[in-house]
């Protein structure tokens, strides 16, 4: 192991406290990009891949990327590491901040959907294992791709193209988020907070200085070209980024402006200490290109879902900035240009290999026991109460409100938040609620007036024609059908006027109304004419139903007139074709029969 002297040492220890700072500075990214809903979901995700990452990094990582080579594969000691190498400590420590760095790149493509405790574990795999020993054979002194003369100074390839293929195989096994896809169309979810990506860009840049700059692990003049070249990759990545958005959009677009910096910081991180300042640029300014392209290609044609665009980000202008080590920088000893292309090509692709088919072994397994995705309905709900039971005002305000226009459940009510924003606007949602309701009582108060309006005879307030077949459409076919029928109605009329006329009509349905059963309908058909539906399929009952009827009419009295009769005609369903057409005519001509027969009479088609 190297050793520093105090003032490489001290410049160690500040450059890892600001690539610290680029767990902030994702937070804020990831935070600002994903729904409102998930917000503090993916910040806990970044807090508790620090926790766990650096733990595991401490038990197995640190020793499996740099400890003592085992055939250029593996490192097989400084395995939990005591404290006590004053120079070895710093030297972890700054190592350490780089480990969190790449765990956290995952959670950015697998946001919104994974759970809680399987990203836990997914952390402490990438930090445990597949980092640190792609680590070690690119960056160990005696590690394989080091070896063959592999070039990636700061970790575009290491660090970020790692995380971002076993985000790639993460968010290919968990599949894209509800609603992500429809209909062969690409859905754009807005972000929560514009101005977090924002001011996480500027972290991550502040940041990226210690990242780059530090890993010389020396403070000599050439820090300050390190510096350089990452300043004018990050500002060149923003421009290629803002012309993008004068060919594809009206606007700039925050998400690609401000991706489009993180690109050229990817893209400069293999080679700033390679580059000189032109070609820092030139790959910064390409990076945004490469960047914005790959999204479409995994967006539009693979229907990846990939919220952060990580893949594309840190995947490909990974991939991007290290083969360019290869075509730019200066030839090591006894390489030709196109052996060091080589070189620099298969480190990636090996990369590439080792990380996704892990990070799919991984999350299939995760799969595998119900470890992975959550469940349909939490995220509708949202990870922040699904996961953490934690509630954001504006988004819980929102999902109530939804709520209630599903429903249609007027008496319920969202919680007023005293002196908040958002309570004076549930208060007035309430208040409206309430108008709502009272409109809508009033409403279905004259839908009421209405229906009994359209659905009951005015003169004897029983069903009408409409209403009965309206009831008759609701009941099965087992009933018996009975035509009523008042016996020399005219000469009532004629004799004693219609209202006289009238008044027996009203009392003829009184009576017979109540001495029928609650199942049983009855209606005014027209005229003098009425109609009984019996809820029995028994004829022989009916037929006593319907002549108990007659006697009751026969020995009532009426006003004015007296006496009066009626005549009933009874018919029953004979097939299981018939309609109630076909029994309504078979019970006409009972009725005919009836009074045919000398009226006051029950006949039986």
């Amino acid at each position: 192991m190297v050793s520093f002297n105090e003032i490489n040492l001290l410049w160690i220890l500040v450059s890892a406290f600001l690539v610290f700072m680029m767990q902030l500075g994702f937070s804020l990214v990831e935070t600002g990009v994903v729904r409102s809903k998930n917000t503090i979901n993916v910040a806990m995700k970044n807090l508790i891949d620090t926790v766990f990452s650096i733990i595991f990094f401490w038990l197995f990582g640190f020793g499996l990327m740099f400890g003592m080579d085992s055939f250029g594969l593996i490192g097989i000691d400084k395995f939990l590491i005591d404290g006590k190498d004053l120079q070895l400590n710093g030297f972890f420590f700054f190592q350490a901040m780089f480990a969190a760095t790449a765990i956290t790149i995952v959670s950015g493509a697998v946001a919104e959907r994974i759970k809680f405790n399987g990203y836990i574990v997914v952390a402490i795999i990438v930090s445990s294992i597949i980092y640190p020993i792609f680590g070690h054979w690119a960056w160990n002194d005696n590690g394989w791709l080091k070896e063959l003369g592999f070039v990636d100074f700061a970790g575009s390839t290491v660090v970020h193209s790692v995380g971002a293929w076993i985000g790639l195989a993460g968010a290919i096994v968990l599949g894209p988020r509800l609603g992500k896809f429809r209909k062969n169309k690409t859905i754009y979810f807005a972000p929560s907070n514009h101005n977090f990506i924002v001011f996480g860009v500027f972290i991550l840049f502040f940041a990226w200085f210690g990242f780059n700059a530090g890993s010389l692990l020396e403070f000599k003049p050439e820090v300050t070209s390190i510096l350089l070249n990452t300043l004018l990759a990050g500002v060149f990545g923003g421009l290629s980024a803002w012309i993008i958005t004068l060919f594809s959009k009206e606007k700039v677009g925050v998400e690609i402006f401000s991706f489009g910096i993180i690109a050229g910081l990817v893209g400069i991180t293999a080679g700033c200490y390679e580059f000189n300042a032109i070609q820092s640029a030139f790959v910064g300014f390409i990076s945004s290109f490469i960047m914005h392209f790959t999204d479409i290609f995994l967006t539009k044609k693979l229907k990846i879902d990939d919220p952060l665009s990580v893949v594309s980000i840190h995947g490909f202008v990974g991939v991007w900035g290290t083969i360019a080590v290869g075509i730019f920088a200066n030839l090591p000893e006894n390489f030709t240009r196109l052996h060091f292309i080589y070189v620099q090509t298969l480190g990636v692709f090996v990369a590439f290999i080792f990380s996704f088919s892990f990070g799919l072994l991984v999350f299939l397994f995760l799969k595998k026991v119900n470890l992975l995705r959550v469940r349909k309905k939490h995220e509708v709900l949202g990870l922040n109460r699904s996961e953490h039971n934690a509630k954001l005002p504006w988004v819980d305000t929102i999902q109530s409100i939804i709520q209630i226009m599903k429903t249609g459940n007027l008496d319920k009510k969202i919680y007023e938040e005293r002196d908040t924003e958002i309570g004076i606007v549930s208060r007035f949602f309430n208040y409206l609620l309430s108008i709502l309701k009272e409109k809508n009582a009033e409403l279905k108060k004259s839908n009421k007036n209405l229906s009994v309006k359209a659905y009951h005879d005015n003169l004897t307030k029983i069903l009408n024609r409409n209403g009965f077949l309206k009831r008759l459409s609701e009941i099965n076919n087992k009933y018996t059908l009975a035509i009523i029928d008042i016996d020399k109605f005219k000469s009532i009329n004629d004799t004693y006027g219609h209202d006289v006329g009238d008044y027996v009509l009203k009392d003829l349905a009184t009576l017979i109304s109540n001495k029928i059963r609650t199942t049983d309908i009855f209606a005014r058909w027209g005229g003098e004419e009425f109609v009984l539906v019996l809820d029995t399929p028994d004829l022989l009952q009916a037929q006593n139903i319907s002549d108990n009827l007659r006697k009751e009419i026969e020995n009532s009295k009426f006003k004015t007139v007296g006496k009066i009769t009626i005549s009933i005609g009874i018919s029953e369903f004979k097939t299981k074709n018939d309609t109630f057409e076909d029994v309504f005519k078979k019970a006409d001509q009972a009725l005919y029969q009836a009074k045919m027969s000398g009226r006051n009479r029950v006949f039986v088609y």
